[in-house]
C-alpha cells in the first residue's frame, strides 16, 4: 500500500518551491508513495477578475498554472512517477483543507514560508491554519 501525500505548491517563488520539493524527496527516500500536488490561484483577484472574464478565460489559466506545476515537479523530482496535480481557484488554507477532505491523504507536507511577525498576526499562516484545522497529520518543511 503507498503512502498518500498532500503537498501543495506555490510556484510564485520558483527556487523555493523547488527547494522544498528536494526536501521532500529526503524525507521520504525510498518509500511507495503516490504525491498529490495542488496549487492555488488566490480567490479575491481572481473572483474580482472573473466577474468581467469569461470562464473559459478563468480555466484556461487554472490550465496553464497546473501545466506549470506539472513542469516544475518533472523537472524537480525526475524520479517521481506516481503523482497527480489538482488546481484551484479559492482561499489557500480553505482549498488546501477541501481537497484534504476529499483525497482523505496519510500526510499534508507543507513548505513553510517565511513571513515576519506582523503578517503573521495581520493575515495569518496558511501553515498553521492548516496545521490546527487538518484531519491528518501534517509534516512542515523548512
Amino acid at each position: 500500500m503507498s503512502l498518500k501525500i498532500l503537498l501543495p505548491v506555490d510556484i510564485q517563488d520558483r527556487d523555493a518551491a523547488i527547494a522544498g520539493l528536494s526536501k521532500v524527496m529526503n524525507y521520504l527516500g525510498e518509500q511507495d508513495v503516490a504525491m498529490h500536488f495542488m496549487s492555488i490561484l488566490p480567490g479575491k483577484p481572481l473572483r474580482l477578475l472573473s466577474a468581467q472574464t469569461p470562464k473559459e478565460e478563468v480555466e484556461s489559466a487554472l490550465s496553464v498554472l497546473k501545466d506549470e506545476v506539472t513542469l516544475l515537479i518533472k523537472q524537480a523530482l525526475p524520479q517521481l512517477t506516481n503523482f497527480a496535480v489538482q488546481t484551484v481557484e479559492g482561499v489557500v488554507h480553505k482549498e488546501i483543507l477541501k481537497y484534504a477532505r476529499e483525497l482523505q491523504p496519510h500526510l499534508i507536507m507543507l513548505p513553510s514560508h517565511s513571513h515576519s511577525k506582523v503578517e503573521n498576526i495581520l493575515i495569518g499562516s496558511v501553515t498553521s491554519k492548516v496545521v490546527e484545522q487538518a484531519d491528518c497529520s501534517v509534516l512542515v518543511i523548512r
